[in-house]
């Protein structure tokens, strides 16, 4: 079954991380990068917020290269925090701990403060790891921009290889940019991860039990987590967002800048929020991004929040006539859907991507209200849903089964330990059960997504009873007042902090501008160009107006419909120095790793051609390692020959993902060349043709 854990949200992209699992065999110097998920959805958990990660799309640069970290100094400089912080703060620069993205001059270290921040004499101190990155320009403000991740508990530093250049290297334009993993998350030490859920949900998915069975099985494994890391004598009730707040205050003081520029997106909001009320000197200027307010409760709001966006998405393909026409009654084709997949549940295949093991899982009526909501945070994957929802009800479930596997891979990013404490000192303790139930009951189409859930029902409640993460103080519940400049921003598909939370917020911040994107998910400011033009015009002078002229560009969602995906292909030559090959690829295709080609014409589109080299391997082993990386029960026969003016080349048929899969291998002067198609079952034809066996006849080893 599918365990819906509503959490982060990421990018799907199946064929650029179908790309990275080969390379671990073609790539020729044998490196193997890490896979990149995307930003959609993922699999269980976050309160709030959204990892962002890498897709196809033809915005989408390269995967980066590898490129040394940098190495850590012979003595390395010490830096203690002065007397207005925390006076056990020390700031240490060390080697990088994440592949640092190939031409960018970072900087990296540890900063160690107390761990109870009520008790900081009793001698316990944690690691929060730490990256500066240097601005592009060779005179950069004296203010750097710092990161403040969502979640709670994303993994900040260790998406670094895999988001920088997308979503972060623009704001290097004028500023240095700061980004780190708060207390519990990613390589800071300690680590609040609980891997014992993330197995859970995996082993949870070949079996078929009730949503409330499932519900109890992840509650059991985090006792597990929560057993694991009170033995290691970690104290659950030190990680919280007042301590997150010193943290950061700390962070300014031993890093020697007078004031700096906060940007928060989720719970950053959230975070940036405490630390405008606990720590204002220092802070000049705050970005608010996906407004999370203080007194708001996701336990009780949530269910008014995702009934509204879902409103969205439907009345906004109602109101295009487009959508309309190809997708009439879309809201009633998606819960009749809801209600026949209850009826009768049909089994589907998920991967992890990481270990290339296949799942067979029973996907029911109830799992879609969940796949809807998290697929709503993403502004990219928006205008796809009425084509997903339409293919789902078809039983083409090809582009489901990636996109759920690519929520399996979000677990890797995320401490889920981290949440919990967060969410049980500060929210969950100011919610009672039965207003809980009541908020769900109000929307009863919706309230199967939120009778179970770990992160957003009553069992959130039931994991709080034992985790021990403490008792906030009524503040906490208390919205913010402050006269510190602030842009607030506010997508309007947003399922999780709807733009009248952005609002909510505004109402105590004196000196505070609020933009609504429209057709925007979660996350404006990694959405788009307008939001880094928006954003950079308010840092130039906070206490001015911002450049808004570019949101008249920001539209609706444009819906892909049937034919979207057609037109005509134009080849173009490319030479790849990886591989020593040269050979043809589409124009307007993005090389999302080396030798890999996404079409990327929507966020679900895994339409890819692979061509690769791999040096000292053979055809036959590499059909094998493909096979085992596909997970194929075994290797696909030939299915014929074709001859071009060099090489003679195998053919092979099979599918990634419910995907059709086209395969090229011949071998030259001890090394096997791969051509590899994933396309659509509709397209498959086509593109052959068009592509397939073009790219065999120009393809050539120098």
């Amino acid at each position: 079954m599918i365990q819906q854990i509503h959490l982060t949200l990421r990018r799907v992209a199946l064929g650029a991380t179908v790309a990275l699992l080969l390379l671990s065999a073609c790539n020729a110097d044998g490196a193997t990068p890490t896979p990149a998920p995307s930003q959609t959805p993922i699999k269980e958990a976050t309160a709030v917020s959204e990892i962002p990660t890498e897709e196809p799309t033809e915005e989408t640069t390269a995967v980066p290269t590898e490129a040394p970290t940098l190495e850590p100094t012979q003595e390395p400089e010490l830096v203690t925090a002065p007397s207005t912080g925390s006076e056990q703060a020390v700031y240490e620069e060390a080697r990088c701990e994440f592949d640092v993205p190939q031409g960018r001059d970072v900087t990296c270290g540890w900063l160690t403060v107390p761990e109870d921040r009520n008790n900081p004499d009793d001698g316990k101190t944690i690691r929060l790891h730490i990256a500066k990155f240097s601005s592009d320009s060779a005179n950069p403000a004296p203010d750097p921009i710092v990161y403040l991740a969502g979640g709670p508990g994303e993994d900040a530093l260790e998406t670094v290889p895999l988001t920088f250049e997308r979503f972060f290297a623009p704001y290097l334009a004028n500023h240095d940019f700061i980004m780190f993993d708060q207390r519990g998350t990613g390589y800071s030490q300690p680590s609040l991860a609980c891997p014992e859920m993330q197995q859970m949900g995996l082993d949870l998915l070949e079996q078929e039990i009730t949503d409330a069975e499932a519900a109890d099985l992840i509650i059991e494994s985090l006792q597990e987590c929560h057993d694991r890391l009170i033995a290691d004598g970690i104290n659950l009730a030190a990680y919280n967002s007042a301590a997150n707040a010193a943290d950061l205050n700390d962070l300014r003081l031993a890093l020697g800048f007078d004031e700096w520029n906060l940007l928060g997106i989720s719970y950053g909001t959230r975070l940036a929020q405490t630390t405008m009320r606990d720590y204002p000197n220092g802070i000049r200027s705050v970005i608010l991004d996906s407004a999370y307010p203080l007194e708001a409760n996701l336990l009780t709001d949530t269910a008014d929040n995702v009934a509204r966006a879902y409103a969205e998405l439907f009345d906004g393909c109602a109101a295009d006539p487009i959508c309309n026409e190809a997708y009439p009654e879309l809201e009633t084709t998606f819960f009749n859907l809801v209600a026949k997949l209850n009826e009768e549940n049909v089994e589907i295949t998920v991967a992890d991507l990481r270990s290339g093991k296949r799942y067979d899982t029973m996907l029911a009526g109830d799992d879609l209200l969940g796949i809807l909501f998290q697929t709503l945070y993403s502004t990219e994957i928006i205008p796809s849903l009425p084509q997903l929802i339409t293919e789902i009800d078809g039983g083409d479930y090809a582009t489901l089964s990636a996109l759920l596997s690519s929520f399996l891979l979000n677990g890797e990013f995320f401490s889920a330990g981290m949440q919990f404490s967060v969410q049980c000192n500060e929210e969950n303790i100011f919610a009672d059960e039965a207003e809980v139930i009541a908020a769900a009951e109000e929307h009863p189409e919706l309230s199967p997504l939120f009778e179970n859930s770990i992160n957003l029902g009553p069992p959130a409640l039931e994991v709080c009873g034992f985790w021990g993460a403490g008792v906030a103080d009524g503040i906490e519940n208390e919205a913010v007042s402050s006269d510190i400049p602030t842009l607030i921003l506010a997508g309007e598909y947003d399922p999780i902090t709807p733009p009248s939370w952005g609002q909510q917020v505004q109402t105590g911040l004196s000196n505070a501008t609020f933009y609504e994107f429209p057709g925007t998910g979660h996350g404006v400011s990694i959405s788009g160009e307008c939001a880094v033009e928006l954003l950079e015009s308010f840092w130039a002078n906070p206490e001015g107006t911002p450049d808004a002229t570019c949101l008249a560009t920001v539209a609706a969602p444009a819906f892909i419909v049937p034919g979207s995906n057609d037109g005509q292909i134009t080849l173009i030559p490319f030479t790849n120095s990886n591989f020593g090959m040269t050979g043809v690829v589409p124009e307007g295709w993005q090389e999302v790793a080396p030798g890999v080609y996404g079409r990327g014409n929507s966020a679900l589109d895994q339409t890819v051609i692979i061509q690769q080299a791999a040096p000292g391997t053979t055809a036959e082993q590499l059909l094998n390692i493909l096979s085992g990386q596909f997970g194929w029960e075994e290797a696909p026969a030939s299915n014929g020959m074709y001859e071009t003016a060099v090489y003679t080349w195998t053919l092979y048929e099979s599918e990634v993902q419910g995907f059709p899969t086209n395969i090229a291998l011949t071998e030259a002067d001890g090394t096997t060349l791969l051509v590899l198609l994933i396309s659509p079952a509709d397209e498959q034809e086509t593109l052959v043709d068009a592509l397939f066996f073009p790219a065999l006849d120009d393809l050539t080893i120098e």
